[in-house]
């Protein structure tokens, strides 16, 4: 299965008929999971990031199906070993990736960053590449890009955040993007998207598969 990536913004599900229209257009599942969030922001994450998923599983033409959840809790769908896929939203941008190996994804707003935080809990090298930044902005963006990273890794693995951040390192150099890792001995591969909307994306796949190049950018409003 070829890798796709699609990314979107659900600012426009600020529109109360666009919003009530996609949520007539997603599952019972994810329309019982946005009704779960308290406010309207976190609604429109969960309506955006539910859609945007049920369509790559269309393109994948996979329309009837049913969520279920691994050991370690990482949703699958049930009775269908040959795709896997994972979400993230930041801010108002959601993303979502389907695959036929596992994957993570993650997308980040920059913003200011605290240097505690990579101090406490990044590897030494990721800390102390960040303090040989010569500015705060470039420091803010290598820091969303490592957390980027590391979080789709993180994702990939299937341990979400019980793998501890510090427990493996994220190497960049000359644009290439390695890894340094005692969790398994599985293969990992990297891609960044870069759109320039002061947000940073990343994508992490198990083994050596081609990832695409380029995001798709979808708008809800054409679905």
């Amino acid at each position: 299965m070829k890798i796709k990536v699609y990314t979107a913004d659900v600012c426009v599900l600020e529109d109360q008929g666009l919003f009530d229209r996609l949520y007539r257009f997603v599952s019972p599942e994810r329309r019982a999971k946005t009704d779960r969030m308290r406010f309207d922001k976190d609604k429109r994450l969960s309506l955006g990031a539910g859609a945007l998923l049920e369509r790559m599983l269309a393109e994948c033409g996979v329309t009837d199906f049913t969520f279920t959840t691994e050991q370690n809790r990482k949703p699958r769908l049930a009775g269908r070993n040959d795709i896997r896929f994972n979400l993230s939203h930041s801010g108002t941008k959601v993303m979502c990736t389907v695959s036929d190996e596992d994957i993570g994804c993650d997308v980040e707003r920059i913003t200011e960053i605290n240097m505690e935080i990579a101090r406490r809990f990044f590897f030494q090298e990721e800390y102390l590449a960040l303090m040989q930044c010569s500015g705060e902005g470039e420091r803010n963006d290598l820091f969303f890009r490592y957390w980027t990273l590391k979080e789709s890794f993180m994702k990939a693995t299937g341990l979400g955040f019980r793998l501890a951040l510090d427990s493996f390192c994220i190497l960049l150099s000359d644009g290439e993007i390695s890894l340094r890792q005692s969790v398994d001995k599985r293969p990992y591969c990297f891609r960044e998207y870069f759109l320039h909307d002061g947000y940073r994306y990343a994508v992490c796949s198990v083994g050596q598969q081609e990832l695409p190049e380029e995001m798709i950018r979808c708008d809800f409003r054409d679905f």
